[in-house]
């Protein structure tokens, strides 16, 4: 009775467990943000159907963002291309070629479900995503 008991007791715990890398992982198209204008205020932005800001998480870690129809000049992300990523607390801190940290930049994740992602780059203003 005692290692049913301990059976159900871990199970329990570890399907409770929910990782963000695995929500995480996928190809994601950013359909709106809120790009900083100095202060706390910030300018409504999106993306026109017919372009196209996408990043992607896969399981190895390594994080990509490329362009259809548009590039990082008109509407981006972080506009750095590829490199790596890692969940760290509530945050997903992504290393990419153009960024001039080893440390690369940490970005609050404000939420992320099996559709939908929102990332916090700047402190002010959401990055929402939809899942493709």
């Amino acid at each position: 009775m005692k290692k049913l008991i301990l059976f159900l007791l871990l199970t329990g715990s570890f399907s409770c467990n929910k990782h963000p890398d695995n929500e995480l992982v996928g190809t994601w198209k950013l359909i709106s943000y809120c790009k900083p204008a100095g202060g706390i205020d910030c300018t409504q932005i999106t993306v026109p159907n017919d372009k196209g800001v996408f990043v992607s998480f896969s399981n190895d870690k390594t994080f990509n963002e490329f362009y259809q129809n548009t590039k990082p000049i008109d509407y981006s992300f972080l506009g750095c291309g590829g490199g790596s990523y890692e969940i760290e607390d509530k945050n997903v801190r992504i290393r990419a070629v153009c960024m001039s940290s080893m440390n690369g930049q940490l970005i609050k994740l404000m939420s992320v479900s099996s559709t939908r992602m929102v990332l916090n780059p700047y402190g002010t203003g959401e990055y929402i995503f939809e899942k493709q």
